[in-house]
């Protein structure tokens, strides 16, 4: 017969067996995702969301007036783009020949990165046909807006893999839900 006193040293500690550590384990790894989700969140600013409401808000009536204005104007155009060489042609279409600004305002805002975006001027070459330079990236999705200070404006999405390098911009058709009785 076996003592007690055999069985006692015949049993490994507790933290020498591997029961307890497989249990621990899953707590332990909960622990350790949750800590680097809290260094994500922390660490990174959300590119998508805005900070200043308020301002935002108050530019719409802005914005509303700028493309009215482009639309009265009849002014459309095609935007090529070669992201590669960073090279922009803006080929202006003036039905009603009006007197094109020498230089326009474009900004390149990338969907969810702010830090690709771009803001450059389109300088005037001859007639509605314009030129610059932008910064070579692999980005292939923009949304383009092109200003003639705060007069007038136009706008396209560029995505590479369905428009190719060309983007049609035009005036914003603003839709105004009809008024409920």
């Amino acid at each position: 017969m076996v003592s007690t006193t055999e069985n006692n040293h015949s049993r490994k500690p507790w933290y020498k067996e591997p029961g307890p550590w497989l249990v621990m384990a899953g707590p332990a790894v909960v622990v350790v995702g949750s800590l680097f989700c809290v260094y994500l969140a922390f660490s990174r600013e959300d590119d998508l969301v805005t900070q200043n409401y308020y301002q935002a808000g108050q530019a719409i009536n802005q914005r509303m007036h700028e493309d009215e204005q482009a639309k009265l104007l009849g002014l459309d155009g095609k935007l090529t783009l070669d992201v590669v060489r960073g090279h922009v042609e803006l080929l202006l279409d003036n039905p009603k020949n009006q007197q094109l600004p020498p230089v326009l305002q474009m900004d390149l805002a990338h969907p969810t990165q702010e830090k690709l975006d771009q803001h450059v001027l389109l300088s005037k070459v001859d007639g509605g046909h314009y030129l610059a330079n932008i910064e070579p990236t692999k980005a292939t999705r923009w949304h383009i807006s092109i200003q003639n200070q705060e007069l007038w404006r136009m706008e396209g999405e560029w995505d590479a893999g369905k428009t190719g390098d060309t983007v049609s911009v035009k005036p914003t058709v603003q839709t105004v839900a009809p008024a409920e009785n």
